[in-house]
């Protein structure tokens, strides 16, 4: 394919950006994602009991079906998601605009398509639906979700229809700018929400908030790829059917995955309100929701790791990609152990403090999912790697056969145990697939899987377990408030910053790494000796 003029100058005048290295885009995508969860976290503590007392447990567990729906929803956008990622990353990285172009052209017609079908899907089989998975104490539930439809609706279609967008976003390297949106629709969402509460709204309340921050994120994200690529505008009309079938084949493939991700995260609730009850949906929602919270965090590492991965690939850069799967595993791991352990040690008294003596019993789901929770963790940045060298099967295996199990397994222990069954099926569904995915990963590196989590993880598990037998003195007393808590969160920190210090965990390479953008990290030098650089070989 012959071009006017080199393909690296047309490249950056579309993008409309200087080049930047590979390392400090992952590293600004890094910081930014972390910076929005540790600011935005807060407001899921504050908005869940606010909620919880504003609607009540019938009016939340009603919300948490409704944001199942909308959530499951999302998924069916056949794996695009990812796969415009990993294809922008990689037509970056050959510098090629033309593809750019054809592939933006073929998502937008199939992000369309996939809207209208959704919304009429959910639309025609409403009543359905709704009669379906609303059960309570109230009869008037069904004609009130039903009345608050069309609410559901529109998020639904705004929020598949932003999905393009902000996968260009991602796909350009531009996390920071991704997250400074998400973070302005958090916001908005939950400004909206306490207002709208306070005004006596409740669930239609919740709705509007949810809908107003889905219109946001819309406008902000199609105006922000309008800005990167100021020479590209997505015309569904110009879908070019050999690319529309080059990416479809890809995301098919992911989508299979994907979807029995969803089912497994979703599917339990629905199991709850179809078998139990709309309260325990609720109960369950917030055990749930405060697991994933703990992996989300760390998750935030990954989040440039598939467009890295895509961009090295396609650049045949293999020395540069082993070092990045042996990086992200330690890193990943030294950040997302910690969390585990403290909220495995600490699941009572942050329940007790969180929402109140009455709800300790969700300690128990919640300790539960954080385990299985773990399992996906450690396999997340192994897959990340593998879709951006375009290995799809293992991810894919291992997520049918954590979701077939979640479907039989929860199934079996809802309609056996109720509330407890939900966890249970969940966990163990997690584990299983997990362990498979592991042994079906392997093959794929050079280096045995085991060895490198083997080295990626142990330090941090044993350091993490330290600090928490080192908590236990102050949480014997107690705990009986938050600065109880919080005692206990920095004797932990500093006991196991201190034993990854002293077992040497980050060698030479992390810190000068780590002084090129944070130059504080050149007070460790002066503090330590540090190992020699560690390879991924």
């Amino acid at each position: 394919m012959t071009r006017s003029q080199p393909p690296s100058d047309k490249l950056a005048r579309t993008l409309g950006l200087s080049p930047k290295p590979l390392g400090l885009k992952m590293v600004r995508g890094v910081v930014f994602s972390l910076t929005r969860k540790m600011v935005a976290g807060p407001l899921f503590l504050l908005l869940v009991p606010f909620t919880l007392h504003k609607v009540g447990a019938t009016g939340y567990g009603t919300w948490a079906i409704l944001m199942t729906l909308i959530n499951i929803s999302l998924f069916l956008d056949w794996g695009l998601g990812e796969s415009v990622i990993k294809h922008i990353a990689e037509y970056n990285g050959k510098k090629d605009i033309e593809l750019t172009q054809r592939l933006l052209n073929a998502t937008f017609a199939l992000y369309l398509l996939i809207a209208t079908l959704t919304v009429c899907l959910l639309g025609f089989g409403s009543h359905f639906i709704v009669g379906q998975l609303f059960h309570g104490p109230s009869d008037q539930i069904i004609s009130q979700v039903l009345t608050l439809w069309p609410l559901l609706l529109l998020i639904v279609a705004a929020d598949v229809l932003a999905r393009p967008f902000s996968s260009a976003i991602n796909g350009l390297q531009r996390i920071d700018l991704a997250n400074v949106v998400l973070f302005v629709q958090s916001l908005i969402n939950a400004g909206f929400t306490i207002a709208f509460l306070l005004a006596g709204a409740k669930l239609g309340g919740l709705l509007l908030a949810t809908l107003l921050s889905s219109l946001f994120n819309l406008i902000a994200c199609a105006a922000i790829t309008r800005k990167l690529l100021p020479a590209i505008v997505p015309n569904p009309l110009r879908c070019d059917l050999p690319m529309l079938k080059q990416i479809c084949t890809f995301s098919l493939a992911l989508f299979s995955g994907r979807a029995m991700v969803m089912i497994q995260g979703q599917l339990e609730k629905l199991y709850l309100a179809r078998f139990v009850g709309v309260v325990q949906v609720g109960w369950y929602e917030v055990a749930s929701e405060s697991a994933s919270k703990v992996r989300r965090l760390p998750d935030q590492l990954l989040s440039p790791v598939m467009a890295a991965a895509s961009e090295l690939h396609a650049a045949d850069e293999q020395d540069k990609l082993r070092e990045l799967y042996f990086r992200i595993n330690k890193y990943f791991a030294v950040s997302a152990i910690p969390f585990v352990v403290f909220a495995l040690f600490s699941a009572k008294a942050l329940m007790k403090l969180w929402l109140g003596p009455g709800l300790v019993a969700i300690a128990v789901p919640f300790a539960g999912l954080v385990i299985g929770n773990l399992f996906l963790q450690v396999g997340a940045p192994i897959h990340a790697v593998l879709v951006g060298r375009g290995i799809l099967r293992p991810g894919v295996y291992g997520a049918l056969v954590t979701g077939a199990l979640n479907i039989v397994l929860s199934y079996i222990f809802i309609r056996r145990w109720g509330f407890a069954g939900a966890m249970l099926g969940t966990t163990l569904s997690m584990v299983l697939g997990s362990i498979y995915f592991f042994a079906a990963a392997a093959p794929h590196f050079e280096i045995p899987l085991y060895q490198t989590l083997f080295r990626a993880y142990l330090k941090p598990v044993l350091c993490s377990f330290a600090a928490a037998l080192a908590m236990w003195p102050v949480r014997s007393m107690g705990p009986s408030g938050w600065r109880d808590l919080l005692g206990g969160v920095g004797v932990f920190g500093i006991v196991y910053l201190a034993g990854l210090l002293l077992t040497r965990f980050f060698d030479s390479f992390d810190l000068t790494k780590a002084e090129r953008y944070l130059p504080i990290f050149r007070f460790a030098r002066r503090m330590m000796p540090l190992p020699v650089r560690a390879t991924s070989e």
